[in-house]
Formats: C-alpha cells, sequence, structure tokens
C-alpha cells in the first residue's frame, strides 16, 4: 500500500478512532487540564499572605506614627512637629519596599497622610501595593493595601495617692546614710521629694487641663506617714461617728485619799527667863541651850511637846541670852554669876474639812471620753493637783476638770487639750506573723480597707497625747524624748493648683520613726472606690471610668520601737501587733507582714503602684509591694528622684490607641 493522499486519510482516520476508543490516556490530559485552575490557587494563596504580612506590618507603622504624632502635640493642633515626628515612625517601622511592597512605595514617592481629628486625635493613613507573582499570570499584577489609624488622649478620670515617708532621716542629704540633723536643709531629702512631686504634678498638667476641658478630673490623694498618720479629719468630713467616744489609753490616774487638813500658826511670843541663882558661864551656855546641867532638867523640849492634831500644838523654843551682862558665851569662866535666855512660843492650830487631798500618781490604763474631739472639739483636763475633792478615789486628770467645772471639787485649774487629727487603728488581729497569709484575717478591722465602723472594735480612735504616758511621769509627747509623732494632716483625693499644692507640700516636716504599713493601709482606704470613701471615689465620674494609682516613697527600712507612742498605741503596753512584746525584730517582721497584706489589698483596687526607695535600697518587701519589678525603684540622689517621678507621670499619662 503506498503513501497516497487517500491512504494517509485513512490512516489519520482510523487512528482517531482508536484514540477515542482507548480511555487509557485521559488521565493525562485531564491532570493537564487542572493545572491552570491548582496554580491559580495556590498562587492566590502566596500572594495574598505576603499581602496580608505587609499590611499588619503598614498597621503597626501607622499605629506608632499615630501614637508618635500623639505625643508632640499640643494646643490640638497637627502642625508640622507632629507630621515630621509621625513620619519619623512611620518610615522607622515601614521602609522603602517593606513586606515585598512595590518599590514606589517609599520615602521619595510616598508620603502617608497625617491629619487631626476631633478630641485632638492624630489620624494617619497610608495606602500600596504588593505585586503578585502567580497570580499575574490572570491579569492580576499587584494587591493593593491601606490602613487607617488615629491616637488620641483615653480621657478617664485619673486619681493618684502619694504615700510619703516623712520620718525624721528625711532631714539627711541623700548622700549620708545618718545624720545629726534637727532643722531641715536645702540638702535635705524632704526638699527633694517636695521637688519631685512637683515635678509629677507638672508632667501631669496638661492631661489635667485636658481632662477637665471634657468635664472630668485628676485628683491627687497625699498620706505622709511615720510612727502615725494624720487621718482624723478625713473621716470626721465622711462621718464623726466613725470615732470612738470613749476609749481606754496608756494614763495615769491620780490617788486622792489625804485628809483634808488646814494648818494654821500663831505668832511667836518671846520672853527673857533669868536662872534663879548665879550659875557658872558654861552653865550658862546650856541653860540658853535649854540642854541639862547640875540639878537642871529642861521642861519642855523645844519639840511641839503638847496636843494631837487637829488640837491645838505648842511649840516652845529658847535661845542663849547673857551672862553677866555679856551676850558673849566664848571662853571658860568658873566664877558665878546672873545668866538670861530667851523663850519663844509658837501655838499651832490643825483643822480637818470635807474632802481629801492628791497623795500619788498610778500609771495604768484609763478610759477618757473623746467625743468632744469627734466633732473637732477640746477636752478640758486638770493642771495641778494642790485641789480637794469630795470623797477618797483614783481620778484622771479629765475627771478632776470636771468636777471643778460642776463645783463638786475646788482648788483645780484646766487646759483645753485639742487633738491633732492622728488615730489609733480600730481593733486587729495580735496572731499575724512574717509567716502569715497575705489576706486578711476576721478580726483585723484595721486591715479590713473597706469595713465600715458600725461598733466600737470597728472604730477608730483618736491619739491622745497630752494624757498618755508609759509606767513613768514622762508623758508620751514630752519634749526631746517624746516618741508621739503625728505628721501633716493628709489629704484626701481632691484637684490641685500647683500653687496650693506647693503650700501643702512646704508644711510637710520630718519626725519620727518608720512604720511602712502605717502609710499603705491609708494610702489603700484614700484611692479604695468601695470604702468609706466611696461617696467621692466613685468607680465612674461624668459617665468616664477611673484609673486609679499609688506611688510610695521612702527612704528608709522598717524600723519600730516599743515605746512609741502610734497607730496601735504603746506596743510594749499594749501589745496589739505582737500579743506579747519580745523583741524589736519580731516586731518589724510582725509589722512587714501587715504592709505586704496592706500592698496586696491596694493592688487588688488600682491599676499600678510604685514603690521608690530614695537613698535605700529596696527590701524583699518593698520590691514586692509594688505591681511588678520595673515599678519599684531605687534612686540615689535628688535629681534622679525628680526624673522618676517625671518618669511615672508620663506612665500614668501615657496615650492609649484608639480604632
Amino acid at each position: 500500500m503506498g503513501w497516497s493522499l487517500r491512504n494517509i486519510i485513512a490512516k489519520v482516520r482510523r487512528f482517531r478512532v482508536r484514540i477515542v476508543a482507548d480511555v487509557a490516556g485521559n488521565t493525562l490530559a485531564m491532570a493537564a487540564a487542572a493545572m491552570v485552575p491548582l496554580a491559580g490557587l495556590v498562587g492566590g494563596g502566596i500572594d495574598m499572605s505576603r499581602a496580608y504580612m505587609a499590611q499588619s506590618r503598614l498597621q503597626m507603622a501607622c499605629d506608632a506614627a499615630a501614637l508618635a504624632g500623639r505625643r508632640v502635640m499640643s494646643g490640638g493642633t497637627v502642625d508640622t512637629t507632629v507630621q515630621n515626628e509621625a513620619l519619623k515612625f512611620f518610615r522607622f517601622n515601614f521602609p522603602t519596599g517593606e513586606g515585598g511592597t512595590t518599590p514606589s512605595f517609599g520615602v521619595a514617592s510616598f508620603v502617608p497622610v497625617v491629619s487631626g481629628g476631633d478630641n485632638m486625635t492624630v489620624i494617619v493613613t497610608a495606602n500600596t501595593t504588593v505585586p503578585t507573582s502567580i497570580m499575574s499570570m490572570f491579569g492580576y499584577n499587584q494587591i493593593p493595601i491601606s490602613v487607617n489609624c488615629n491616637a488620641r488622649l483615653d480621657f478617664r478620670n485619673t486619681d493618684i495617692v502619694l504615700v510619703l515617708d516623712t520620718t525624721g532621716s528625711m532631714l539627711c542629704a541623700p548622700s549620708e546614710s545618718s545624720c545629726s540633723n534637727t532643722t531641715e536643709k536645702s540638702t535635705s531629702k524632704i526638699v527633694s521629694l517636695r521637688a519631685a512631686v512637683l515635678a509629677l504634678y507638672d508632667t501631669l498638667a496638661t492631661a489635667q487641663v485636658q481632662l477637665e476641658s471634657q468635664g472630668l478630673r485628676l485628683r491627687y490623694g497625699i498620706v505622709p506617714y511615720s510612727a502615725g498618720v494624720n487621718v482624723g479629719a478625713a473621716i470626721r468630713t465622711v462621718d464623726s461617728n466613725y470615732f470612738r467616744s470613749s476609749k481606754p489609753y496608756q494614763s495615769r490616774v491620780a490617788r486622792f485619799d489625804t485628809a483634808n487638813t488646814t494648818t494654821t500658826t500663831g505668832t511667836p511670843v518671846v520672853t527673857t527667863e533669868t536662872y534663879g541663882s548665879s550659875i557658872t558661864k558654861s552653865d550658862c551656855r546650856a541653860y540658853g541651850d535649854n540642854t541639862s546641867f547640875g540639878s537642871f532638867n529642861p521642861s519642855p523640849s523645844g519639840d511641839y511637846s503638847t496636843g494631837t492634831a487637829p488640837s491645838p500644838v505648842t511649840n516652845t523654843s529658847f535661845a542663849r541670852g547673857t551672862w553677866n551682862g555679856s551676850t558673849s558665851m566664848s571662853g571658860g569662866g568658873n566664877s558665878t554669876a546672873t545668866c538670861t535666855r530667851t523663850k519663844s512660843v509658837t501655838v499651832t492650830t490643825t483643822t480637818t474639812a470635807p474632802g481629801y487631798k492628791f497623795t500619788k500618781w498610778i500609771y495604768q490604763q484609763a478610759t477618757f471620753d473623746v467625743s468632744n474631739f469627734r466633732t473637732g472639739g477640746t477636752i478640758p483636763l486638770s493642771t495641778n493637783t494642790s485641789g480637794i475633792v469630795p470623797a477618797i478615789g483614783d481620778y484622771t486628770e479629765q475627771q478632776l476638770a470636771a468636777m471643778q467645772a460642776a463645783g463638786t471639787a475646788s482648788g483645780f485649774t484646766t487646759t483645753n487639750s485639742s487633738w491633732s487629727g492622728c488615730i489609733e487603728e480600730r481593733d486587729t488581729d495580735p496572731t499575724i506573723t512574717s509567716a502569715s497569709p497575705l489576706t486578711v484575717p476576721s478580726g483585723a478591722y484595721d486591715l479590713n480597707i473597706d469595713f465600715v465602723p458600725n461598733s466600737d472594735p470597728t472604730r477608730w480612735a483618736p491619739q491622745f497625747d497630752d494624757i498618755s504616758y508609759w509606767r513613768s511621769s514622762t508623758p508620751a509627747n514630752s519634749g526631746s524624748s517624746s516618741t508621739s509623732y503625728c505628721p501633716q494632716a493628709a489629704k484626701t483625693l481632691q484637684a490641685w493648683t500647683r500653687a496650693n499644692l506647693n503650700t501643702y507640700l512646704n508644711s510637710l516636716f520630718a519626725k519620727g520613726t518608720t512604720y511602712h504599713d502605717f502609710g499603705m493601709i491609708w494610702g489603700a482606704r484614700f484611692i479604695s472606690p468601695t470604702g468609706i470613701f466611696s461617696a467621692t471615689n466613685p468607680t465612674t465620674f461624668n459617665n468616664a471610668g477611673v484609673d486609679r494609682y499609688i506611688v510610695f516613697m521612702t527612704d528608709g527600712a522598717m524600723n519600730t520601737d516599743p515605746d512609741n507612742y502610734t497607730l496601735y498605741g504603746i506596743e510594749r503596753l499594749d501589745q496589739r501587733v505582737t500579743g506579747g512584746y519580745t523583741t524589736s525584730t519580731n516586731q518589724d517582721n510582725r509589722e512587714l507582714r501587715r504592709f505586704l497584706i496592706a500592698c496586696t489589698e491596694a493592688k487588688a483596687r488600682i491599676n499600678a503602684l510604685w514603690v521608690i526607695g530614695f537613698a535605700q535600697a529596696l527590701t524583699t518587701e518593698l520590691t514586692q509591694c509594688a505591681s511588678g519589678a520595673d515599678k519599684a525603684s531605687t534612686i540615689a540622689d535628688s535629681a534622679s528622684l525628680i526624673a522618676k517621678f517625671q518618669q511615672i507621670g508620663s506612665e500614668i499619662g501615657a496615650l492609649r490607641l484608639t480604632k
């Protein structure tokens, strides 16, 4: 058969028929046909993943730009300074070609738009494209991506309580581990503290103005502490019934059981007596001295000789007169001569009247009525013990003054005692040790931050310095030996002007020893939205939430003394913390545990707690008290302290990204 056109056509027809009839080779054709959509699907996934990654990075750059621009914004205007700062951060976070974006998306050819919005908002918008790889075969050469973001101040009310160590060591300079300063100097740490607090205020001043422009507020509370806290006025403002009306204090009572006798002494009657016969000079001297000689026996003697009280008592005394006319009794002389002497007779009359006189002081616990202090009044106290009481008994200085005023006692002078404002804490649990859990025992009302008083165990008592004594005649607030340390009055949360804050800071003084738990307990109470100050510490104000912060600053470790008159009385006598005083170290450790419990309670109610050791390495407990390691700092000098307070202010006023 030859290769004619007819034969060729026939052969092609037969081959076509066989191909159609034979299905064994279809898989290859079908696979080839499926490659096109599969390539589109896989390629699209790869290209879209690249686009998503680029958009995520672009969003981050946009956010950073908006925040950076808002930080430098002042007066609510997006000016060149704001735009340049925003672009700087944008370009740093998204350089040219980042994420595979088109080369045209770079500094030279693309500038994100930085503009302003309501509520002083910085708005940034940016868009670009990501070139495709496989999808370009299907006509999709690039994927557009775009982002927009804004940054503004999150308008939330802000409350800050400053708990400030104002102990005696704050009179030292930061470089001094100890000093003998008794007065404040320009280098004293308390001077640096004032400057640091003002620096915090200045850092947040713009935020305060902005909040107030929105009907919101930024407030500060201040709790100075040492061996006491002065919160009396703050409690009284809420409810004076939160104070006890009477309280046992370590004090003294006056024992009156001496008879009320009065002695009247008459005018002496002086006469001259002559011995009945001539005597020698030596006997004349004895005669004048009313002593025995020869057959002479004196009668009466020179003492009170007759009568017992209340009868009149006669006192007779004698003196040498003359011998042979001479008043000189010196020398000897055996001759005899006339002898005279003088005789003085005094009559003393003793009578007994109703009532009794003071005998002695007895140092013991005694109960006083302190209801006047609850309303800001004074309490009369007797200033002397020379008066007369109607009955035998033991009397407080308050009782003596009251009897004098009522006319049932006489001869007492009185003074009005005023209350400093420092308090004694309500009932506590003396079984808390350094190993106790960081929870509040049921009976520890002093550590129960939010418990509202409803009985004497849950009420506070005024610290009563003027009647507080150890077991001696020295009062607890006596001059240089005083162990009663009442700081400047604490201030609850309020808006301050800079001038008013400066005046208050200048009134702070350094005195006393270090009890960290006192400051933290009341710092937590001042900031809590659910305690006795809840009426002025709402969870929202003008429909906006409240952020709460505590800044705790100290220049020393816990340093207690059992003889200090403090929030818990005189520990050696009252034993409210130790349950039976043993050592100062034991007391320190127990008070430190109370401090950590108070820190735990505070942190449960706030956004953040900073702890600053000023020229003092932070102890384990002080570090543990802070909200985190980044909020516990040791500061060496004044400049660093100011910088730290500024940093805290910046963190509190930090911008929040909003969408």
